[in-house]
């Protein structure tokens, strides 16, 4: 039987690399801008607006937004296209559950199966965000937030489940957004900073009853906040986006 050779139907290895990266970039960006409310919730995301504003093709910021459809941050509209994910008390609520137990687990086998490596990683992860943690509202808001969720992801990162560790980074994301949707949430409070520290105490020793009921107890009160800043005027939540601060609520 004949093979079909037809050069214009082939795909050169550069190419096909070329487009993933490319793939990657806008996924990435496109990421980036949803999380921090640059793409507020409700924004219509057409194809030709985002060529514009990014700078990339129409082939990856499709594969983009699809990607970020799986991990709804994007809802796809049928045959009129995509949006950023509309926000709801209801939906941040069913997140922090599902994070919890997500994890909660993830951290119990970390501590199970985390070597002298994890905990040095742990102990320096918790370093770098306690230094932003007293520099306070004198730290950008991106910085807190990359160090914050290393630290996060550190803790469970010893788990031997990659499948884990991928719900745990697409729960922190969703959660995330909602964080720097929240006015209340942005608004540092020291016993947020110490509850890092007892985790991290908890996971050092050991003791992952402790670990995750801390952690638990962390999700919820980052949860509450969030709620709060939700239920605040509008006015009040576009004045707070204006101004950011750094805060702790995860």
């Amino acid at each position: 039987m004949a093979l079909d050779l037809d050069e214009s139907k082939m795909v050169s290895p550069s190419a096909e690399a070329e487009s993933t990266t490319l793939a990657n970039e806008a996924f990435e960006r496109l990421r980036a801008d949803i999380i921090s409310s640059r793409l507020a919730p409700g924004t219509k995301l057409r194809l030709h607006n985002l060529r514009e504003a990014y700078g990339l093709g129409l082939s990856p910021l499709r594969e983009a937004l699809s990607r970020l459809s799986e991990n709804r941050l994007v809802v796809a509209t049928g045959q009129r296209g995509f949006r950023v994910r509309e926000a709801s008390v209801q939906d941040i609520m069913d997140i922090a559950m599902v994070r919890k137990e997500v994890e909660g687990f993830a951290l119990r086998l970390s501590i199970r199966y985390g070597d002298d490596s994890w905990e040095a990683e742990l102990v320096a992860a918790r370093h770098k965000l306690a230094l932003v943690e007293r520099a306070g509202r004198e730290v950008a808001e991106d910085l807190w937030e990359a160090r914050h969720r290393e630290f996060h992801h550190t803790l469970v990162s010893a788990c031997q489940s990659p499948c884990l560790l991928h719900l745990q980074r697409i729960l922190s994301d969703q959660f995330d957004r909602y964080r720097r949707l929240s006015a209340q949430s942005r608004i540092p409070n020291a016993p947020r900073s110490l509850i890092h520290k007892e985790i991290l105490e908890a996971a050092l020793a050991r003791d992952a009853d402790r670990a995750v009921t801390l952690l638990g107890d962390h999700i919820s009160e980052a949860t509450k906040l969030i709620v709060a800043g939700l239920s605040a005027p509008q006015e009040s939540r576009k004045k707070t986006a204006r101004t950011p601060k750094t805060g702790s609520t995860r």
